[in-house]
């Protein structure tokens, strides 16, 4: 309830206002009606949970009748607000001119920046082919150990291990380590995850050999290596979204520049940098005690 009430919040600090005096249709249609005035019809309710991104529409789809409740909790703060005539205060104004121009400023940009910015699949296939690097899965290992305390404790194993003795049964029955009880299993890891003599033993093994004693602020180890993966380039298909987001983004930004840029050369800008210069100066200057 309490992720739905976050998001309710949202909802209503974007759409506020928006419910007050909702018609449509008979009242078998008409979800609440208040003072028999303002109505929250069907039709508009599931409309305005449509034009939510898709985070919010989930929460709210799974309890409806809360988001009812919040818009009617709505409906009648904005009704005594009006009342009260809190609309003619000049900070409430101020916020409202300052709210309608952000609301103004992100529609123009949708209509002349982003609507206009498309990615080609050819796009997508020259980015791709031109950075494998950033779509290319590092090498991993994956090794088994038995961890004890000291290194005469491990020397005792190694001498074991050589007379063929299996490496999962000791570390079951020797390791002090909490992977003891899945054979000394570690998992997979790629470089950078792991301390860095333990990591270098292993990366200095082939699958199946056994190291050498290896000392780590833990103990004594002896490493198993079990599997290793070399590198992988993703496929196409599988980092296509991303990279057309990725272009996206790019192509945004450059149309935006060169928006603002033509709208500098279609206005006069006049700057008096001797007084910013003299402002910034203010600033910097420490105060003295």
């Amino acid at each position: 309830m309490k992720k739905l009430n976050a998001c309710i919040f949202m909802v209503i600090a974007v759409f506020a206002l928006t419910f007050g005096g909702c018609s449509g249709g008979s009242s078998k249609n008409v979800l609440a009606t208040i003072d028999k005035e303002d109505r929250i019809a069907l039709k508009d309710f599931n409309n305005r949970i449509s034009k939510l991104p898709k985070r919010y529409q989930e929460a709210i789809n799974k309890n409806k009748k809360a988001f009812l409740d919040e818009l009617i909790v709505d409906n009648l703060l904005y009704r005594e607000a009006m009342r009260k005539k809190l609309y003619r205060d000049k900070d409430v104004n101020d916020v409202i001119e300052e709210a309608k121009k952000k609301i103004l400023i992100a529609r123009l940009l949708q209509d002349e920046v982003e609507n206009k910015v498309n990615v080609s699949d050819d796009e997508v296939k020259a980015y791709y082919e031109a950075n494998p690097d950033k779509f290319t899965t590092p090498e991993v290992r994956r090794a088994s150990h038995i961890l004890v305390k000291t290194e005469d404790q491990a020397r005792d194993i190694l001498v074991e291990l050589t007379n063929g003795r299996n490496f999962e049964d000791l570390a079951r029955a020797r390791s002090i380590d909490p992977s003891a009880n899945i054979g000394g299993d570690i998992g997979y890891f790629t470089r950078g995850q792991l301390i860095p003599d333990f990591e270098d033993a292993c990366f200095n093994m082939e699958v199946g050999e056994i190291s050498k004693i290896v000392k780590t602020k833990f103990g004594y180890h002896i490493i198993k290596l079990t599997e290793k993966k070399p590198p992988s380039l993703k496929s196409l298909p599988e980092v296509r979204d991303a990279i057309e987001q990725s272009i996206k983004r790019i192509k945004k930004k450059m149309a935006f520049n060169d928006y603002v840029t033509t709208l500098k050369e279609k206005s006069r800008i006049w700057i008096n940098n001797k007084l910013i210069d003299s402002i910034s100066e203010t600033a910097e200057t420490p105060k003295k005690d």
